[in-house]
């Protein structure tokens, strides 16, 4: 019978009571009933990931994961249940920006001068300019962008018969001269009255003092318009201080509005060389979003919060969670002849819990060992790597479940705006670099050649690491057989909705690696 108390420890911002509603004597009692149970499969520590609010996890927790590590394979749970729940608001920005008009309207110029600067080899159907047809292109962005089409640009269309050494190799002939790119943007800029349009109106919004103001030459007038493009994006686009003298069409300088155009497609096509783009159109998608929107895509008020509040769990004060659990940990262990066996899980962002909680138990615990099992891991390969060189020795046993790149590049995040999945979003968007490494990104590993042990060695790292543990990489589908069958489909599938991956992690506590 699931008894709450009993197997969830609940943190706010890393903390204990006051802060949330578990106390440092709950964790106690909670390892104190775990060891006296001494169940065959040992004590199980669940991770949820980071769009999960805690009514969410609690419910997962009693519903879908209570029965499967108690019941059937016969481990003592015990949840850590994080309120990450943060993303609501960014994913409602996300949903705003894809309706407004200057997001659509960069995105179709920006798609238009990187099909003509890219060349042919790359496996973009329209990439060379071969065949562009600009108002068909535009007209299907249109539709697209409506609603009214099912499928991208045809001149988006990606080839997945190229790897992307092959396309970087067929990709270093272009010469990026970002002076005479900016000049031919500025020109197509001066024949298209709707991109011009849709810049006058955010230029309106900005400054309402200037509103009412012609938004095309000689098309009459457009109200003021509200938008979630950045301070810092305003400012590159527009004079910071229009004056009477200059309100109007007048006072947008043209040439600073082509300049962050060139911005974004010079930033493409150098992914491109670099073999690091992640498509065309999410490419597009992720650099129109850093350079109009930074502020607005979840990285401070989501991402960089909820990875602080997993390291704060561990500082060191009976109020922090982490740290109050090995800390109860260490002491109930005291005089205990054979010690279970502790099998930790963490889907997402729960398997940055895991590198802390590694990185703590080198204090508290040196001698513990445990086993390991990542779902859909969000951990970047630097903290991976930094983890298993000063803690891997503390793993006894490590698998890994995610999806393969196939599955991973279609999980749509966001209808029309970010066709990809979580991983690829924080990869692209909310780390400090565009196409940050993630462990749970088959990508990075199968890409060997872009992604090699010279350039990047926290990945080799990785690699050597995985190479020490018999199936420790287990890529969505897989029906290799008990405790290596996954069949996650979408990023939060694979401690819900995934019943293939639920049953082997349940048959690894049962019955091992």
């Amino acid at each position: 019978m699931f008894i709450s108390k009993n197997h969830i420890i609940h943190l706010a911002d890393g903390r204990l009571q006051p802060a949330s509603n578990t106390s440092a004597a709950d964790v106690r009692n909670i390892l104190r009933q775990a060891l006296q149970k001494n169940p065959a499969a040992g004590i199980v520590v669940h991770f949820h990931g980071g769009l999960v609010s805690e009514n969410s996890a609690r419910e997962t927790a009693e519903q879908r994961l209570y029965p499967l590590y108690a019941a059937k394979a016969g481990a003592y749970p015990i949840f850590f249940v994080w309120e990450s729940g943060f993303f609501e608001a960014p994913m409602n920005n996300l949903k705003e920006i894809a309706n407004e008009k200057i997001f659509k309207e960069f995105v179709k110029k920006a798609s238009e001068w990187v099909l003509k600067k890219l060349p042919s080899g790359v496996g973009v159907k329209g990439a060379g300019g071969v065949g562009l047809n600009e108002v068909s292109l535009q007209q299907e962005f249109d539709d697209w962008f409506a609603g009214r089409r099912e499928t991208l640009p045809d001149a988006l269309h990606q080839s997945a018969d190229l790897s992307d050494a092959v396309i970087a190799i067929n990709t270093r002939s272009v010469a990026l001269d970002e002076d005479e790119l900016r000049a031919e943007i500025a020109d197509s800029i001066e024949g298209d009255p709707v991109f011009q349009e849709a810049v006058t109106e955010v230029y309106n919004g900005l400054h309402p003092r200037n509103s009412l103001q012609p938004a095309t030459k000689g098309e009459g007038t457009k109200a003021a318009a509200n938008s979630q493009i950045s301070k810092e994006a305003a400012d590159r686009l527009f004079e910071p201080h229009p004056t009477d003298a200059t309100r109007g069409f007048g006072a947008i300088a043209w040439w600073k509005v082509a300049k962050v155009v060139a911005t974004i497609v010079l930033r493409v096509i150098r992914r491109y060389r670099a073999g690091r783009a992640h498509g065309a159109y999410v490419t597009l998608v992720e650099e129109a979003l850093r350079e109009l929107y930074i502020d607005k895509i979840g990285r401070s008020v989501w991402w960089d919060r909820m990875k602080k509040d997993t390291a704060d769990a561990f500082t060191e004060g009976n109020e922090y969670g982490g740290h109050a659990f090995l800390l109860a940990l260490k002491e109930e262990l005291e005089g205990v002849q054979s010690p279970p066996r502790i099998t930790l899980v963490g889907h997402s962002t729960g398997a940055i819990y895991i590198c802390h909680l590694l990185k703590s138990a080198a204090r508290l615990l040196p001698n513990q060992q445990f086993d390991v099992v990542f779902e859909a891991p969000a951990v970047t390969h630097a903290l991976m790597a930094a983890t298993i060189a000063e803690h891997g020795g503390r793993i006894s046993h490590f698998r890994q479940f995610a999806m393969c790149d196939e599955r991973e590049a279609g999980d749509i995040l966001v209808p029309i705006l970010y066709r990809s999945s979580l991983l690829y979003f924080v990869s692209g968007m909310l780390e400090n670099e565009p196409d940050e490494p993630l462990v749970g990104m088959q990508r990075y590993l199968s890409e060997s050649d872009v992604y090699n042990a010279d350039m990047f060695p926290n990945i080799q790292a990785c690699r050597e690491f995985y190479g020490k543990y018999p199936n420790s990489l287990i890529w969505s589908p897989s029906a290799a057989g008990d405790g290596r069958n996954s069949d996650g489909r979408k990023h939060g599938d694979f401690d819900d909705a995934d019943d293939s991956t639920m049953a082997s992690v349940a048959h690894i506590l049962q019955h091992g690696f």
